[in-house]
C-alpha cells in the first residue's frame, strides 16, 4: 500500500478542502458543491474498495496507523453512510436556513476522521481523529440555528461529549503511564511480557476501565445513552442518520482496536472488560427496545432502537474474548450486525427525510396512510423497519441470527435469551408504525412527490435489503475474510 494514495482520509480531506475553496472564491450555489461531494465521496469509495491489503495486513507510522481487512471494512462502511448522508442532504436543503457549503464539506472531514479511527494504532492517533469527529458532528448537531430543538441537541451532545472525552483522556493517561506508551501494540507487549504486576494491574484495569466509559458514550450504550433521544430527535436527519450509522460504528471500531489489539488476548483483563460489556450489553438490549415501544415521535424511537442496537453489536464484541470458532464468529457478527444496521437506518432516514418535507413534526401519526400517498416511501419505510426488527428474509434477519448463534458458541447463554426477548419486543413497536402507514386513515391525501434521484436511492437500498438477505453464505465469507480474519 502507498499511504499517498490508497488512504481515503488524505483524499476526503482533499475534496473538503477543494469544495470549500471552490465555494468560497467562485460562488457556486451551495447545493452544486453538495452533487460535487456526492461524486467525489463515490469515487473514494470505489478507490478504496479496489485498494489491495497485504495478507496480514500492514502498519505505518511507527505502528500508529494499521492497514488491514478491519481497516478496509470500516473505510467502506463509512465512505458509503456518507455518501448517502449527503444524497440525502440534497433533499433536506429546504429546511436549512441559509444553507452553505460546509453542510455538505463537513461530512467528508467526519468521515476523514472515523476512516482514521479504523485504522488506529496508536491512543493518540485514536484521540485527535475521534475529536475531529465529535467537534465536527457539535457543529452539524446544531447547524439549524433557528429550531430551539437544534439548539437543545447541539448543547447536550457537547456537554456529554466533552465528559466523555474526559473520561477518554484520563483512562489513555493510567495506561501511558503504567505501561510507558500510547501504542497499542506496545502497550500489548509491555501486558504480555509480564511486567505489570502486583499493584499496577488494578490501576491499569481502572484505566482501560475509563477507556471503555468514554466510547460507552459514543456507542450510546446504557448506561452512557442518555444524549442519544433528545440529540436524534434534535438534529437535522441527516445527521441524526450519520450520528445514528456512522458514529455507532467509529466508536465499535475504537472498541475493538483497543480491546483486541491492546488488551484482548490477555485473559486477566478480558475478565475487566467482559463483566462491563456483559452488563452493558443486556441494559441496552432491554432498555433500547422497552423504551422505544412508547414513543411517539419516530426519530426519537429509532434514538431508543439505536441503543438496543449497540447492546447485539457488544454481543458479537464479547465472543471476541473467546477463542477458535466462537472468536472467528464473533468478528463475523459485528460485520454482517453493521452492515444489516446501515442499509436499514439509511433506508428509514431517507424516508423520514422526504417525509418531512411536508409535516415538519416526526410524529408517527403523520405516517398514517402513507401507503396511499405514495406507495414507494410507505413499502420502502416498512422493509427498513421490517429488517431492523429481523424479520426474513431481509439482512437484518441474518445479523441477527448471526449475533445470535457467536453468543451461543461463546457460552453468553445470559444474553441470548436477553437479545431473543430484546427482539420480539421490538417487533412491537416497528410493526406497529407499519400498520400506521398501511392500515390507519391518513391525516392528508395529497401526494408526496419523490425526485427521481432518490426513487433510484430507495430501491437500491430495498434491493440490498432482500439480495443480502437471501445471499447469506457470500456475505458471511466476504465479512469473515475482511474482518474475522484479523482479529
Amino acid at each position: 500500500m502507498t499511504v499517498l494514495f490508497d488512504a481515503p482520509e488524505i483524499w476526503l480531506t482533499v475534496l473538503a478542502c477543494v469544495l470549500l475553496l471552490g465555494e468560497a472564491f467562485t460562488g457556486v450555489r451551495s447545493r452544486t458543491i453538495g452533487q460535487f461531494a456526492v461524486v467525489g465521496t463515490a469515487v473514494i469509495f470505489v478507490v478504496t474498495l479496489l485498494s489491495v491489503v497485504p495478507p496480514g495486513g500492514a502498519t505505518y507510522w511507527s505502528g500508529s496507523y494499521i492497514w488491514d481487512g478491519t481497516a478496509q471494512f470500516f473505510k467502506l462502511f463509512f465512505i458509503f453512510t456518507s455518501l448517502v448522508v449527503t444524497w440525502m442532504s440534497l433533499t433536506f436543503e429546504s429546511q436549512i436556513d441559509e444553507n452553505r457549503a460546509e453542510f455538505y464539506v463537513l461530512p467528508l472531514l467526519i468521515t476523514a476522521g472515523m476512516c482514521l479511527l479504523a485504522s488506529a494504532g496508536d491512543f493518540m492517533l485514536m484521540f485527535v481523529a475521534l475529536e475531529l469527529v465529535t467537534i465536527t458532528f457539535y457543529i452539524l448537531v446544531a447547524y439549524q440555528r433557528q429550531v430551539r430543538a437544534s439548539l437543545e441537541a447541539g448543547v447536550k451532545y457537547l456537554i456529554l461529549g466533552g465528559l466523555s472525552s474526559a473520561f477518554l483522556v484520563m483512562g489513555i493517561a493510567y495506561v501511558y503511564g503504567l505501561t510507558g506508551s500510547t501504542n497499542f501494540s506496545l502497550v500489548f507487549g509491555v501486558i504480555q511480557a509480564g511486567e505489570i504486576t502486583g499493584p499496577s494491574v488494578l490501576p491499569l484495569a481502572f484505566g482501560l476501565l475509563l477507556v471503555l466509559v468514554g466510547i460507552g458514550f459514543k456507542i450510546a450504550g446504557v448506561p452512557f445513552h442518555i444524549w442519544a433521544p433528545d440529540v436524534y430527535q434534535g438534529a437535522p436527519t441527516p445527521i441524526t442518520a450519520f450520528l445514528s450509522v456512522g458514529s455507532k460504528a467509529a466508536g465499535f471500531v475504537i472498541l475493538i482496536r483497543v480491546l483486541v489489539d491492546a488488551f484482548g488476548l490477555v485473559q486477566l483483563y478480558a475478565n475487566y472488560w467482559s463483566l462491563l460489556l456483559i452488563i452493558m450489553a443486556a441494559a441496552s438490549m432491554l432498555l433500547g427496545n422497552l423504551a422505544a415501544i412508547p414513543q411517539r415521535n419516530l426519530k426519537r424511537m429509532l434514538a431508543y432502537s439505536s441503543i438496543g442496537h449497540s447492546g447485539f453489536v457488544l454481543i458479537g464484541v464479547l465472543a471476541l474474548a473467546g477463542s477458535g470458532p466462537a472468536r472467528e464468529l464473533g468478528g463475523t457478527a459485528v460485520g454482517i450486525y453493521l452492515i444489516s444496521y446501515l442499509i436499514a437506518s439509511l433506508l428509514a432516514f431517507v424516508i423520514v427525510a422526504i417525509v418531512t418535507q411536508k409535516e415538519s413534526p416526526d410524529a408517527i401519526h403523520n405516517y398514517a396512510g402513507l401507503w396511499q400517498r405514495s406507495p414507494l416511501l410507505a413499502g420502502g419505510l416498512a422493509v427498513a423497519l421490517i429488517s431492523l426488527a429481523g424479520i426474513p428474509p431481509t439482512v437484518g434477519f441474518v445479523g441477527k441470527l448471526t449475533i445470535f448463534t457467536a453468543a451461543w458458541e461463546a457460552n453468553l447463554y445470559s444474553l441470548f435469551w436477553i437479545g431473543v426477548a430484546a427482539a420480539v419486543a421490538g417487533f412491537y413497536y416497528y410493526l406497529g408504525v407499519v400498520k400506521t402507514m398501511f392500515w390507519s386513515k391518513p391525516l392528508d391525501t395529497e401526494p408526496i412527490p419523490v425526485a427521481p434521484s432518490l426513487r433510484f436511492l430507495i430501491l437500491l437500498l430495498v434491493v440490498a435489503t432482500f439480495v443480502l438477505g437471501f445471499f447469506t453464505t457470500g456475505l458471511q465469507v466476504m465479512v469473515g475474510d475482511l474482518v474475522a480474519a484479523n482479529l
